[in-house]
């Protein structure tokens, strides 16, 4: 990277870092850092880096004491520095052994490099000094004893992107140059494919902790290893896949010749992050995600092995359990006399992953969460659990030109992930001219993020506004909303464009659905009394019992693996739309076309697929055929990369020339059947030949004068839906009344939603009786809404004694994988369809020569025995899918197309669709706007102890004011993604205007969704927001 780090010394001068009152609890702080002596500490604060004393007194910016000198060193006198410091990172500071030096990880612009700062007095003492140089990122400098520095460091995505889930981080060390300020450069301690971070030496120099995914059970656990002798010439392979041989000349830092290694600290389901070792050199402090909760831990770092000639690869077990020292979550650092730990407050943890691209990997300002985080505290370590401690009032605050750098960081971020160009681009730019002097005026945190929602608050749409009076195809990416465009083009129905938009789906979207899945879809076609519902979802095989000990692991069903697979459903499902609801007009052979020649031929990636490569990439690994498709080379595909997947192409063109027969009877299901016997998978060819799709009559629902369908069982989540709709129903919002900008209907929309009643009961009605009917009367409606308190959030009711809870395996890292989309045109035909493999990626799991891979349900199958589905054979799966397609009642009693909507994204998917329905209705949105407005998804909170407590996640798009007013009625929240990101939830939505024969695509910023319209020239226009 190109350093400017004279002009960088300028900085304090330039933009005025003083030092004014502290802010009681005042927030920005992280990283806390202990000078050897224990007299002082560093911080990244609003990251810069300052240093005060124990107890938070005589706070001061390392800048204060540079010289007029260094501003002539600039390249571009006081303006150009002060547009530069709005890039500016100052990040984990770390004090050298004497005490008399700073190492911190610096970032303007270009990538962080650790630097080195002289320091007198808290202050610098001349011009810091670039110890790396290096393409990328090096972050989290660590000491050693004898004045060495390891920290870790990761490539560079592609050009003009801003992550890339492919990169890993990996331990380098370097050493100063003798008799010079300068550095070595830096030599890689470790080979791995896995990502290892958060390098920490220990206080004698012999033990370096770290965070590392190897060898885990899909979560981050805490290692250790010896710190190499000054002089090593190779990288240390810490137990790669497949296992590499340490090489003779790396000898361990006692140089008595052992061969260095890895040691586990612990191996336990969660996230383990920001070690610090006690001073006794043989303790661990660590924040650790234990069940969705942060919390903070101290662990003993197990001695190697005295046998040099024992296996030098990691070790399976830790010598003991950690313990527990805080509920409170936060970074951890010891200090020097070992009594106390200074903890930094982390953000809640965020859920697991669900489809979310990885755009952006920067971190989020130090501000605006509703916890503790980025304070302060301290506890006695290590004592039994201790909730509170004492906090630390730091005599630190912002200035100006802080809070500006602020401002810049979340106007930037959201800059480059939504507003690069167009006319978006330039209303952005006029945002931040509005809002920009006002934030740097603000006088406290609360003042400024309230300024800071007023931006995000006019923040212009993110993808184009799509309206015809043709058709829109929304799908979950581009290429498979053209292939539905073609086939309108073609001469096609919607039925026809939902065909070819799934087939293509399974192509660019294969983590998420695919010929290996299952689906259902709501359909509508001019002239039928009601829609339509085709349910196709999978089925359990006959081979599926509790007894089978194929499918059984630790006490649980298989998630991964040709074992965990039920029979798709998908070609089933698009053989009987075809068959009976296409239009007659294009061959079945064209409609599966498009998905050929993407298989074959390939398609340009996006952030999308290579970011669920990536968290599934240990799972794709035990699998040859998935890992020969999905991780080419044994590596993870790059956003920018040309994707082919040839076996899928050869199986779909068997498809096209013998349809859902070549699949379910044909030499497909042959094949099937072959490959599970030979690998402990149960699906038979009787399985997949007795399969049908299955039409079913859909549940009705009422809100303000609509009529709203969806499936019905197997399916459950639409009588949920329906039921919460019609509890709102008897609340009459204000005019002009959103969850944005009016805590009562906030309050009502989240209230209605978890009043509404558990419904344990519905499963495939083949194999139980269902009994829903109750749940969505008006009675019962009203019954329920009886129950709100206008002014008190409720809590939610204890599990029933006649209902025994489903043991749950513990939290994954990757959530449930489903696609949604959807087909419409200005005559009011419509079609919603969700469709899934149940995780993304499902099982990871693929046949010899086939290339699809299979959906892994049959883990959703409860073990308790006639308990609603429970497993049993040939049972159709229970999802939270529902495709739903809304009705205006008009005054002539005639009820005319309004909406179509679907969405994916795990228990997102329900309340999303509710906040898009709620957000055409009662916010009188369109189809575009509808989509991005903020989401939020109540659930309980797992803190509490009586689990019967509200936390609403939400993306962090509501404004502060009206989150405290729904907090003081007892509301909890937990912000999701940064500020103004739009973050989960995966909608399809499409808007119908019979009376002016338009209609309007909705398509989700929040992944890789497109709407795309069928029309004539002169009659469609596409907007850029």
């Amino acid at each position: 990277m190109t350093r400017h780090l004279a002009s960088l010394l300028a900085l304090a001068s330039v933009v005025g870092l003083t030092v004014t009152h502290a802010q009681p609890n005042a927030a920005g702080v992280q990283e806390p850092a202990w000078s050897p002596d224990g007299k002082r500490i560093a911080v990244s604060y609003l990251d810069r880096i300052w240093t005060m004393t124990a107890d938070g007194k005589q706070a001061r910016p390392i800048e204060h004491a540079l010289t007029s000198a260094h501003l002539r060193q600039g390249s571009g006198g006081p303006a150009s520095l002060q547009d530069r410091v709005d890039t500016v990172i100052e990040r984990e500071p770390a004090w050298a052994p004497d005490g008399t030096r700073l190492a911190y990880a610096l970032d303007r612009g270009t990538g962080f490099d650790i630097v080195v700062v002289g320091l007198n007095n808290g202050v610098a003492a001349g011009e810091p000094v670039a110890v790396t140089t290096m393409v990328g990122d090096e972050r989290w400098p660590s000491w050693t004893a004898d004045g060495r520095l390891v920290f870790a460091h990761r490539g560079a995505p592609p050009s003009g992107r801003s992550g890339d889930p492919s990169l890993q981080y990996d331990l380098y060390m370097s050493r100063p140059v003798a008799g010079s300020t300068a550095w070595q450069a830096p030599i890689p301690l470790t080979e791995t494919t896995d990502s290892e971070t958060f390098p920490r030496v220990s206080p004698d120099g012999t033990k370096v902790a770290f965070i590392s995914e190897r060898d885990s059970d899909d979560d981050l656990d805490l290692w250790w290893m010896p710190v190499p002798p000054a002089l090593i010439a190779k990288p240390i392979p810490l137990g790669a896949r497949p296992p590499k041989p340490v090489s003779a000349s790396v000898q361990s830092a006692s140089n008595e010749g052992r061969p260095l290694r890895s040691n586990r600290v612990t191996r336990v389901r969660g996230h383990e992050s920001y070690p610090s070792w006690a001073p006794d050199n043989t303790r661990i402090a660590f924040y650790a995600v234990r069940e969705g909760m942060g919390s903070v831990w101290v662990a003993t770092a197990e001695p190697p092995r005295p046998d040099a000639n024992e296996d030098p690869l990691p070790r399976s077990k830790p010598a003991a359990q950690p313990q527990l020292v805080s509920r409170k979550g936060g970074a951890p650092v010891w200090s020097p006399d070992g009594k106390t730990l200074l903890v930094s407050g982390l953000p809640d943890p965020q859920p697991v992953y669900n489809g979310n691209p990885l755009r952006d990997d920067g971190d989020a300002p130090p501000l605006f969460a509703l916890n503790s985080a980025f304070q302060l505290w301290r506890v006695a370590a290590p004592l039994p659990v201790h909730e509170e401690g004492g906090a630390v009032t730091a005599e630190i605050a912002p200035s100006p030109a802080l809070y500006t750098a602020m401002f810049d960081r979340v106007w930037n971020t959201l800059k480059s992930m939504y507003y690069g160009s167009g006319s978006s681009s330039e209303q952005w730019a006029g945002a931040r001219h509005q809002y920009r002097s006002r934030a740097a005026a603000a006088k406290t945190d609360g003042e400024f993020e309230g300024i800071v929602d007023e931006m995000v608050a006019v923040q212009p749409l993110i993808k184009p506004v799509v309206t015809t009076n043709g058709a829109v195809v929304v799908s979950g990416h581009p290429l498979a909303s053209e292939a539905g465009r073609l086939a309108l083009e073609k001469g096609g129905n919607v039925v026809d464009a939902m065909i070819a938009v799934s087939f293509a789906l399974g192509v660019v979207e294969p983590e998420a659905s695919g010929i290996g899945g299952d689906g259902a879809a709501v359909l509508y076609l001019k002239g039928m009394k009601r829609p339509t519902v085709v349910e196709y979802k999978d089925m359990t095989p006959i081979k599926a019992t509790a007894d089978n000990p194929r499918l059984m692991q630790d006490g649980r069903v298989v998630a991964d693996g040709p074992a965990a697979a039920n029979i798709p459903g998908v070609v089933a499902g698009l053989d009987h739309l075809y068959r009976h609801y296409g239009s007659g007009k294009v061959k079945w052979e064209d409609l599966v076309a498009p998905a050929i020649s993407l298989a074959d031929e390939g398609f340009i990636l996006d952030e999308s697929l290579p970011s669920s490569i990536a968290e599934g990439r240990r799972f794709l690994e035990k699998w040859p055929e998935a890992a020969k498709i999905y991780l080419p080379d044994g590596k993870v595909p790059r956003p920018g990369d040309r994707f082919f997947n040839k076996d899928y192409a050869t199986t779909l063109r068997s498809i096209q020339q013998g349809g859902a027969d070549a699949f379910y009877r044909g030499d497909i299901a042959k094949k099937i059947a072959a490959d599970m016997a030979d690998n402990g998978g149960i699906i038979t060819y009787a399985d997949m030949a007795q399969y049908r799709a299955m039409e079913r009559t859909p549940i009705a629902g009422q809100y303000r004068g609509h009529t709203l369908y969806a499936g019905g069982p197997p399916l459950s989540t639409g009588i949920q839906l329906f039921e919460s709709l019609h509890v709102l129903d008897h609340y009459q919002p204000r005019a002009g009344a959103r969850a944005t900008n009016d805590a009562d209907y906030f309050h009502y929309l989240m209230e209605a939603w978890k009043v509404r009643d558990p419904l344990r009961r519905v499963a495939d009605p083949e194999r139980w009786p269902v009994d829903y009917e109750q749940h969505l009367t008006v009675a019962h409606a009203k019954a329920l809404f009886a129950k709100i308190d206008p002014k008190k959030a409720m809590r939610y009711e204890r599990t029933p004694p006649d209902e025994t809870p489903t043991p749950t395996a513990p939290t994954p890292r990757i959530s449930t994988g489903t696609t949604s989309f959807a087909v419409a045109d200005a005559e009011g035909n419509m079609i919603a369809v969700t469709q899934t493999l149940s995780t993304w990626g499902g099982t990871f799991y693929v046949s010899r020569g086939l290339g699809f891979l299979y959906n892994n349900h049959l883990r959703s199958s409860r073990l308790q025995a006639g308990a609603y589905g429970s497993l049993v054979p040939l049972m159709r799966s229970t999802t939270a899918a529902v495709p739903t397609l809304v009705f205006e009642k008009k005054a002539s009693g005639e009820e005319v197309p309004r909406l179509a909507v679907g969405c994916a994204g795990n228990a997102w998917i329900p309340v999303s669709v509710y906040n898009i329905i709620t957000g055409v209705i009662d916010g009188k949105m369109e189809a575009q706007a509808a989509i991005e407005a903020a989401r939020f998804l109540p659930g309980r909170d797992p803190a509490d102890p009586l689990d019967n407590g509200e936390r609403i996640e939400i993306e962090d798009r509501f404004p502060r004011l009206l989150l405290q007013q729904l907090i003081d009625r007892g509301h909890k929240f937990q912000k999701i993604g940064r500020k103004g990101e739009v973050r989960y939830g995966y909608a399809a939505a499409i808007t119908v205007d019979v009376a002016n024969r338009t209609v309007q695509g909705g398509a989700e910023p929040r992944r890789s969704h497109a709407a795309v319209a069928f029309h004539k020239p002169s009659t469609t226009t596409s907007q850029q927001p």
